[in-house]
């Protein structure tokens, strides 16, 4: 605990740096506050199928950090928008060229359910 799970569609150029996003994101989480470096865990899931609405973007980026919940409202979106940013950067180049529809969610998890 905390959880940084990044899912990608396999169409992204970005792919080819999976390891050093995942190194970013999780550098920048581990720069907060009531976060410990060492109970840290970050890994990738590559999506082969995965299908868009008219319109959209036709790779997705999406990223789900999950931190036991009690932390201030401030804080997670402090965060949040941390962990976004290093998002928009490893992504820019699929952005830029508006193929990638980029998001990110913080789940907060009950302590009282957690195991580890």
């Amino acid at each position: 605990m905390p959880h940084i799970h990044l899912e990608t569609t396999a169409d992204l150029p970005e792919n080819a740096h999976i390891p050093d996003i995942l190194e970013a994101l999780l550098s920048r989480l581990a720069g907060f506050e009531t976060i410990s470096s060492p109970s840290l865990k970050a890994y990738h899931t590559l999506r082969s199928v995965w299908c868009m609405g008219e319109g959209a973007p036709p790779g997705i980026a999406h990223c789900t950090v999950s931190i036991l919940e009690g932390r201030p409202l401030e804080l997670r979106k402090s965060i949040s928008d941390a962990m976004y940013e290093v998002m928009r950067t490893s992504f820019r180049e699929s952005l830029d060229a508006d193929e990638v529809s980029l998001t990110l969610e913080l789940r907060q998890m009950d302590p009282q359910t957690y195991r580890k």
